[in-house]
């Protein structure tokens, strides 16, 4: 039995075969389902003659038959949408004998008609047609587009609809038209058309051929959208892997030097002096780095305290967790809180999502509490908890959460006189203080000034792209008689402000420095007289006297106790003695 003939009797057989004829089917998939419709046809025509006692089929009908076999044959062996709708239009225009085939569609953002396959056109007409749009309303193709009927018209001339400005864009005339519209999915996509019957009239023969055909060209017109926006979405998604990769790579790149880069900021040795009291810092911080033990760092407004505390973070075990700082002053208890401990959706008025409290963003890192002494005794309990117990509530919350943190204080408060008082609870105090690490004032290391202020003036030229070579003698003397009560980072703000003033000078001069600074270099007669004893006004007078001459000498010791007439260890004796 032929194999088409075998397939129809396996879909019209028993509910078994046919489940055999459909897994083919669906095996075969698209371009094979369209094959077998062929088949299927074949055996319409066939069973139809059985009919009629069975009546040799006629050429016109082997002609079909032929044509509809090549064409499923096509479907399988071309990919290219284009390449299978010339051989389409070809075989088409074969069959029915007409000069030109056309596939039209719609483009429905612009409402307009243009031309996907121009079938037997010459070259130049092709192109022409290629570029041409028009209306959807107009012509034939509109009409057949609108009602979804095909239509056979012998005499286009006589047809009112005829859109005349295609032939006259390409000289070509239409005598006659077969039009059928593309279906797909319940939707009309465009239509298909072959003109001028080269011999005779287009006959309803030749509307049913196109009619069967236009399924097939639908469908694949169809299935080439499909793969077109599969293959489009595909490439979007590669750029969109490719884009997602590369962020990922510089990202990590960028993190990787970004922890190079903090891990050599806050390096011990980036924190300036060299007197005794830094030395001595220096000495307790190496002491503690690599320990999870609580630090209390105390210390005047401007003295650096969060850069140590950054530093001992930076350097310790947990370098590669969060540092987290929070200052306690100045914030009203409720938002303290929130801000420490996080809360819950609908703690409270505004409360409309979870929020984590800094506790839980730095687990396994380091909270920075600056300002620790002016906590409410309400949050000094809560603080007290997370120390204790090492868990947070947060507001709104039923159950706490265990985190792992390090906490790190620092304030310039008297926190034991303030326990004495009342104000600080005793027992935050000794969990706070289990280490302390006091920071000296500039005043009582008045030597570092000098080092100090070469650091300031390369790190402004370095930011403000300056040439600053270095600062005066008399503007460093008035500096190292000033007081800075405003610290490290006051004497920070002065160079900035002074290398501002001088501009395109090569230095600092001391008319760039503050008046304040200029008024209290040196101390006059009447402030030495200021002094109850004698006593007081020679150690002012020997104090400015050093103060100078480490300004004089960079500080060089040996050069200072030759030029005084010093022993070494008299001259450091002395310096010790006035904290410089």
């Amino acid at each position: 039995m032929p194999l088409a003939r075998q397939t129809l009797t396996e879909a019209k057989g028993s509910p078994g075969e046919k489940r055999v004829c459909l897994r083919r089917r669906r095996r075969d998939g698209f371009w094979g389902t369209i094959y077998w419709l062929v088949f299927d046809y074949t055996e319409y025509i066939m069973a139809d003659h059985d009919k009629t006692r069975r009546k040799t089929p006629s050429n016109r009908e082997k002609e079909e038959l032929k044509a509809l076999f090549e064409i499923s044959h096509a479907l399988h062996r071309s990919i290219q949408l284009d390449e299978l709708l010339d051989y389409i239009a070809f075989k088409t225009r074969e069959l029915m004998g007409s000069e030109t085939v056309a596939v039209i569609l719609h483009d429905p953002v612009r409402d307009e008609f243009f031309f996907r396959c121009t079938g037997g056109n010459p070259e130049e007409s092709a192109a022409k047609l290629k570029e041409l749009r028009f209306p959807a309303g107009e012509g034939i193709a509109g009409s057949v587009f609108r009602t979804g009927k095909p239509e056979l018209i012998t005499n286009v001339e006589a047809d009112s609809r005829h859109f005349k400005g295609i032939d006259q864009s390409t000289r070509f005339r239409t005598r006659s038209i077969v039009a059928v519209p593309l279906q797909v999915k319940n939707r009309i996509i465009g239509v298909v058309e072959a003109c001028n019957k080269e011999v005779g009239e287009f006959t309803q023969s030749d509307l049913d051929f196109l009619t069967m055909i236009a399924p097939t060209i639908a469908m694949a017109l169809d299935n080439a959208a499909m793969y077109a926006e599969l293959d489009r979405a595909y490439k979007e998604l590669q750029i969109i892997d490719q884009a997602k990769d590369h962020l990922i790579d510089s990202t990590r790149k960028e993190n990787v030097l970004l922890r190079r880069e903090i891990s050599g900021r806050y390096r011990f040795d980036q924190i300036k002096g060299n007197s005794p009291q830094m030395m001595e810092l220096f000495l307790l911080c190496e002491k503690v780095i690599n320990s999870d033990i609580s630090v209390l760092i105390q210390g005047e407004t401007g003295t650096g305290k969060e850069l140590i505390a950054r530093c001992l973070h930076h350097n310790g075990p947990r370098k590669d967790r969060p540092f987290i700082t929070q200052n306690c002053g100045g914030i009203p208890e409720s938002l303290l809180a929130s801000e420490l401990f996080g809360y819950k959706k609908g703690a409270f008025t505004g409360a409309l999502f979870d929020k984590k409290g800094l506790f839980e963003i730095a687990n396994g890192g380091t909270v920075f509490l600056d300002e620790v002494g002016d906590m409410s005794p309400a949050m000094q309990v809560s603080l007290l908890r997370v120390l204790q117990e090492g868990e947070v509530k947060p507001l709104g919350a039923a159950e706490s959460r265990m985190v792992d943190v390090r906490v790190i204080s620092a304030t310039n408060r008297d926190l034991e006189s303030d326990m004495h008082e009342g104000r600080f609870r005793e027992d935050l105090f000794y969990r706070l203080n289990a280490f302390t690490i006091k920071v000296p004032s500039l005043r009582e290391r008045t030597g570092d000034i000098p080092v100090l202020t070469n650091y300031f003036i390369n790190k402004f030229n370095k930011k403000n792209k300056m040439s600053i070579k270095g600062i005066d003698r008399d503007a460093l003397e008035a500096l190292c008689a000033y007081s800075f009560p405003g610290n490290v980072r006051e004497l920070e703000n002065e160079i900035n402000r002074a290398m501002v003033l001088a501009g395109n000078s090569k230095t600092i001069q001391l008319s760039h420095l503050s008046e304040r600074i200029r008024r209290r270099s040196f101390p006059s007669i009447a402030e030495l007289r200021e002094g109850v004893t004698l006593k007081n006004m020679v150690e002012e007078l020997e104090k400015s006297v050093l103060l100078k001459m480490i300004a004089d000498f960079h500080g060089n010791k040996t050069q200072i106790a030759r030029y005084l007439g010093l022993s070494r260890f008299g001259l450091m004796k002395k310096m010790k003695r006035y904290g410089l």
